[in-house]
């Protein structure tokens, strides 16, 4: 029996690293995401998988535009077409702001007849592929509100309401082990964040209240054959002796920078079995995805900064990359540097941003151009100092001038 695993589509991510097209008007990012899941379901049939297993978070929200729920539903309609049994499971992204359940996936019930499940609930499944019944269970992302009530958690620390939940989940998951026929395979499919786990972009969830993390040994069970996770876009095997394997697929294309290095792909898992063993072997294929680099350089020691950059652009391999150019420059180099000849050497990327990151002595004037004798707007001042500190601002910047042209515009 072959099945395909694979997790965090996040279709409708990372526009802000695209450009328009102008023969559909759409971010090019879009047709990124798009490729990347088409390779997958196109393995899917080149492997003539039995089953697919998709972790959860397809879409950056549970309300994503219509053109994007499109492209996302235009690629699994092929396993649709094709009796391929599916199972969708519902993330953290996945799931309405308001309420239970997974708005962006729930209509998928509908495709298909009994082919596509959507995990929306723990769950057990017998599914029957054409090599034979395997069993599924579905953890979707769990929220607090899925598990407990005010009157439970009235009174207790966030510590107190992690050790509820995770109580109740035990016995969740031990009665869904109790479902199953030992007979047949098993596997479950959970979109968690598990202690063990080496987090990437998703690590700011561990320390705040949108999250919580779940002990491997919950879902570390002999009476599954493998452990089939999301929500972490770093793939790795949290069980290096494979007893079970617990693995996350990872995402399939880069999100932002912070997934810079890391390779983009899914799980082909092989389970074999007669009367006497079984034995469970999988692999993680990588997909041929958008490259991001980051093109560091400080110049704050050069007599030529400008030099010294335009070096460094000329040494990094950015056809068709994302690329981002970070330099760290003293305030008083600033009229050494030519951003225009940084732009016409990036333009062969895909996209690219330059940041410079002024440093020095805090005491000094830094910023000549914010002087009283050039009549700044108090919006032009704000934009020329949160440039001046894109280091300590990047977080902020955005909001800061959105916010400053509200206020300024407003009564």
């Amino acid at each position: 029996m072959k099945i395909l695993h694979l997790s965090d589509i996040h279709m409708g991510s990372s526009f802000s690293h695209g450009k328009i097209d102008p023969t559909t008007g759409r971010n090019s990012r879009l047709q990124d995401f798009v490729e990347a899941l088409s390779c997958c379901i196109d393995d899917a049939f080149e492997q003539k998988v039995d089953l697919v297993l998709f972790g959860g978070d397809a879409f950056p929200d549970s309300m994503p535009p219509p053109y994007v729920q499109e492209a996302f539903a235009t690629q699994f309609n092929r396993l649709a077409q094709a009796r391929i049994p599916t199972v969708l499971l519902i993330g953290n992204h996945d799931q309405h702001s308001h309420g239970q359940g997974g708005a962006s996936l729930s209509i998928y019930r509908t495709l298909a007849g009994n082919s596509f499940i959507v995990g929306d609930g723990v769950d057990t499944y017998t599914i029957e592929t054409n090599s034979g019944p395997i069993q599924i269970t579905t953890l979707p992302w769990i929220n607090r509100s899925g598990l407990l009530t005010r009157p439970e958690t009235s009174g207790l620390s966030l510590a107190e309401i992690n050790q509820l939940i995770l109580n109740k989940l035990q016995a969740i998951i031990e009665a869904e082990i109790r479902k199953l026929n030992e007979d047949n395979p098993a596997i479950l499919l959970a979109h968690a964040m598990v202690d063990r786990a080496v987090y990437g972009a998703e690590k700011f969830l561990a320390v705040t209240n949108r999250g919580f993390q779940i002990p491997l040994s919950f879902l570390a069970r002999a009476e599954y054959d493998y452990v089939a996770l999301g929500h972490v876009h770093t793939h790795q095997n949290l069980k290096p002796d494979n007893n079970p394997p617990v693995v996350y697929a990872g995402s399939i294309e880069r999100v932002d920078f912070s997934e810079e290095g890391e390779e983009k792909g899914y799980v082909l898992i092989e389970i074999t079995q007669n009367a006497q063993t079984k034995q469970v072997n999988w692999s993680f294929n990588a997909l041929n995805t958008r490259q991001f680099k980051t093109i560091r350089v400080n110049v704050t020691e050069s007599q030529n900064p400008q030099a010294k950059i335009v070096k460094a652009i000329q040494s990094c391999q950015i056809n068709e990359a994302v690329v981002r150019l970070i330099y760290e420059i003293h305030p008083e180099q600033h009229d050494l540097i030519d951003i225009k000849e940084f732009a016409e050497l990036l333009k062969e990327t895909h996209h690219y941003s330059i940041k410079p990151n002024f440093t020095g002595n805090k005491n000094q004037k830094r910023l000549p151009e914010m002087g009283l004798d050039n009549h700044l707007t108090p919006l032009d001042a704000l934009k020329i100092y949160v440039e001046s500190r894109q280091k300590e601002l990047s977080d902020v910047a955005q909001d800061m001038l959105k916010i400053a042209e509200t206020l300024l515009s407003s009564d």
